[in-house]
């Protein structure tokens, strides 16, 4: 019996100890994962492309290299499972590492390793703007001015559309062919005819996203070093914003060479660029304009952002029309040959009359003097479409100065026809006088239609003595900021332009809307030679006056004068009177809007 018993105990502790080892195999089993890919290049466009499958008996966790790798889950369960990488910044490689969770102790991890690389986009350069001028050959007896044949123009590129050149004393001439550096096209060239001579490429239109930029050119010196300082100065500018000077590099030698410089623009990005290009001498050459995006890194930065714009002289609109259109022109002084902003115009394309007209006054713009353009040299704005302009120069104004002609236009439908039996003259709103240097550039552009609205004061001593006080006592050295516009009281007073006195032009004018008064504003130091800007000065180191200049629209004829002085506002209330569209001198101190103290301004009261 007793041995009976012993059998059954020795039976039942080999059948315990034998589940026992079994249960323990089991519970270490060996843990084992699997992952595919074992490299993933991230695909922004398709998330398919950017999963990893995992495989694995026991459950398991997820670490990254760089939290800036980004995936939809860092654990999961035994089974098959699948991981999407969602984000990785460009240009980088970081690696995700799955393992088993250890289930005790003794337990032994798995770890597979997988590599992210999201590479940083190949760069492609884009052209947005290429000519070489090549389109066509001049056949004629001399070489034509670019004002005066456009067959040359051979543009292409994503913003060459609406490519427009503009400028003065520059010809296309084919004598002397771009060579000796890649990409040179031989044919035409610009030829730069004297000191201050220029062509301006408008309207290069920009698409988005595009910020860095490669200008290049070939250019050419017919005799001495190249001197990329002085010989050939480039200007850009953003949409009629202030022009930025931008510098290149090229090799000193006077052959032909290729200049190239890279810029980015920060802020708001404008929708079209324009370059200036300016001569230093006759017998320069230039070829084979290039704009295109570009990769490099630069120090040249440049912004054209509205606050960066704003200069003393130049109204703020507060009162936005689709009709307003606004421009910059710019010129090179005839003596220092500083590159300075001429006039900023806000013209309306509807009336085709200027709302106003905004410059600087100082001596630098009257370095040789007073002396005006003769003849006269009217000509459309080249900013402008004809359409949106007024008809007020001469069919042939290309062929200004008409020396065949006797120095004459060979027709005369170039004024307005009369409202009321009244004549309206061309009138300046910058004076010419005051962009004194006859035939300069400077000189010449105030004779654009937007400088021009129609004129017959009511009393006629009140603009001519405030034109003169302006030049002979108001300019000062610190400049003096003057804004003319024009004020419509309603549009019933209407003209038409491309006129012979009563006769327009079949099929061409157009209706002009003519000015109940025209304004003036002016804002400078007290002191006048304090040698800081505006923007610096307290309320009590500056002054400001506005007038007001009715015009004649009507048989009135007031038997006497009245005194200036009763015509002086100040600049508050001369922004009331038209309206309240724009706020002019946004930069001045508070308060200084407000001042009308005649005694401030010299000569006034006499």
């Amino acid at each position: 019996m007793k041995k009976y018993h012993y059998l059954l105990l020795f039976l039942l502790f080999i059948a315990i100890n034998g589940c026992e080892k079994e249960d323990i195999t089991d519970a270490y089993e060996e843990a084992t994962l699997s992952v595919s890919p074992e490299s993933i290049i991230f695909d922004e466009n398709d998330p398919n492309n950017n999963r990893i499958t995992i495989l694995s008996n026991v459950s398991w966790n997820i670490e990254v290299s760089n939290n800036a790798l980004e995936i939809d889950k860092t654990e999961g369960e035994a089974g098959e499972s699948t991981v999407t990488v969602t984000d990785i910044p460009v240009g980088q490689t970081y690696m995700l590492t799955v393992s088993t969770v250890k289930r005790n102790e003794e337990d032994k991890s798995v770890s597979k390793s997988v590599a992210v690389k999201r590479p940083a986009p190949t760069f492609t350069s884009e052209t947005i703007y290429y000519d070489n001028l090549d389109k066509a050959t001049w056949t004629g007896s001399s070489h034509p001015y670019l004002d005066q044949w456009d067959g040359y123009i051979n543009a292409t590129g994503t913003g060459a559309d609406n490519i427009e050149y503009t400028g003065r004393t520059v010809k296309i001439q084919d004598n002397f062919p771009s060579t000796g550096y890649s990409g040179a096209s031989r044919k035409n060239a610009f030829y730069f005819g004297g000191e201050g001579a220029y062509v301006t490429v408008n309207n290069i239109k920009l698409q988005s996203g595009q910020t860095t930029f490669q200008l290049s050119f070939g250019c050419c010196k017919y005799e001495g070093n190249f001197d990329t300082s002085a010989d050939i100065k480039v200007y850009v500018s953003g949409e009629g914003s202030t022009q930025k000077q931008i510098t290149y590099n090229r090799s000193t030698t006077n052959s032909w060479a290729l200049a190239s410089a890279v810029f980015t623009i920060q802020g708001t990005i404008p929708q079209t660029l324009s370059f200036t290009f300016v001569g230093n001498d006759y017998n320069i050459r230039m070829d084979d304009i290039k704009l295109v995006t570009s990769n490099q890194s630069t120090d040249q930065v440049l912004n054209f952002s509205p606050a960066s714009q704003i200069c003393v002289e130049t109204p703020k609109t507060l009162i936005s029309k689709s009709q307003y259109k606004y421009v910059t022109h710019f010129a090179e002084t005839l003596t220092s040959k500083k590159h300075v902003r001429n006039y900023t115009a806000c013209y309306d394309t509807y009336r085709h009359n200027p709302m106003w007209v905004a410059y600087p006054m100082h001596e630098c713009y009257h370095e040789k003097g007073y002396g005006r353009t003769k003849p006269d040299p009217w000509r459309p704005d080249p900013k402008f479409a004809q359409s949106e302009q007024s008809i007020i120069y001469p069919s042939d104004w290309e062929n200004w100065p008409w020396i065949p002609n006797d120095n004459k236009p060979t027709d005369l439908f170039y004024y307005w026809t009369p409202y009321n039996n009244i004549m309206y003259t061309k009138g300046h709103m910058l004076r010419s006088a005051d962009r004194g240097g006859a035939n300069s550039t400077m000189n010449i552009q105030t004779f654009y239609p937007t400088n021009i609205a129609p004129e017959r004061y009511l009393y006629e001593e009140h603009w001519t003595k405030v034109e003169e006080l302006l030049s002979d006592y108001w300019e000062c050295p610190d400049t003096t900021y003057v804004v003319t516009g024009c004020y419509y009281e309603n549009d019933n007073h209407k003209s038409y332009d491309a006129s012979s006195w009563d006769t327009p032009t079949l099929g061409l004018s157009k209706e002009c809307v003519i000015p109940t008064a025209r304004y003036r504003v002016i804002l400078r130091t007290k002191n006048g030679n304090l040698r800081k800007p505006i923007s610096e000065c307290s309320a009590n180191e500056v002054m400001a006056i506005g007038f007001w200049f009715p015009q004649k629209i009507d048989d009135s004829n007031p038997g006497t004068t009245p005194a200036l002085t009763e015509y002086a506002y100040s600049v508050s209330e001369i922004e009331q009177m038209i309206g309240g569209e724009f706020e002019f001198f946004p930069t001045a101190p508070e308060g200084v809007k407000d001042q009308k103290n005649l005694n401030d301004w010299p000569e006034l009261n006499k």
